[in-house]
């Protein structure tokens, strides 16, 4: 096909700029399922470009292989995410806070740390000094000390160290356990490597901290509210 100005705004011109224009938006996509299926419908629509329009069986082949092969690759996926498992205490983390990874990649960081049944007085973090862990409260609680006074308290289904444990920077207060308490913990350095490998984790564990902060936020404000009523 000769390229003018009308066989680039022609109907087949307009089905070959959609194939590349999804192809282009699939690199846009974090999620890899549907990155995927974005490229099958990219080459789907160049089969037809290529078939109608081009009358070329050397793309529709090499499209078709492409289609294949991301079918298998989805198939994969599907079969391994409905093969992992989930505790109760797993599951509540997830849902709360890591939905937007699939089940490989919510056991793959689970794996990466382990659970602990804590006692009354833990540290989890101290004030001034490095997070050496990432820590989820799944049940108990912790007080949070700044200055030595007590400022804030940390519920079930909250992050303790979200906000320096990536960056390597120091805790901004003390979190203590008030109570026995059962929670979720990995190495900083441990969890630096794993989001260095795999970014899309360390996207997902980002807008699980911006939603777990927004929570502290408004349990902050009613706690001030309650107080001057």
């Amino acid at each position: 096909m000769e390229l003018t100005i009308e066989s680039a705004l022609s109907p087949g011109g307009l089905v070959g700029h959609t194939s590349y224009l999804l192809l282009v938006v699939s690199m846009l996509m974090r999620r890899m399922w549907l990155l995927r299926i974005l490229v099958i419908a990219s080459s789907l629509v160049a089969i037809t470009y290529d078939m109608v329009w081009l009358k070329d069986p050397v793309g529709v082949f090499w499209e078709s292989l492409l289609v294949s092969v991301n079918v298998i690759q989805l198939s994969i996926t599907w079969v391994l995410n409905h093969r992992v498992r989930l505790s109760h205490e797993e599951a509540a983390m997830v849902d709360a806070h890591l939905r937007s990874l699939d089940r490989v990649d919510q056991r793959r960081l689970l794996n990466s740390g382990l659970w602990i049944s804590g006692e009354t007085g833990t540290v989890l973090t101290e004030e001034g000094k490095p997070v050496t862990h990432l820590t989820y409260l799944a049940s108990g609680g912790a007080d949070i000390f700044c200055a030595g006074h007590r400022v804030a308290e940390c519920v079930p289904g909250a992050f303790i160290g979200e906000m320096t444990v990536l960056s390597g920077d120091c805790a901004t207060g003390t979190a203590v356990l008030s109570r026995p308490s059962r929670y979720w913990v990995i190495d900083a350095q441990v969890l630096r490597a794993l989001v260095s490998r795999h970014d899309h984790i360390g996207h997902a564990l980002k807008a699980g901290f911006a939603d777990n902060l927004r929570d502290k936020l408004v349990r902050s404000n009613a706690q001030v509210s309650r107080t001057h009523a």
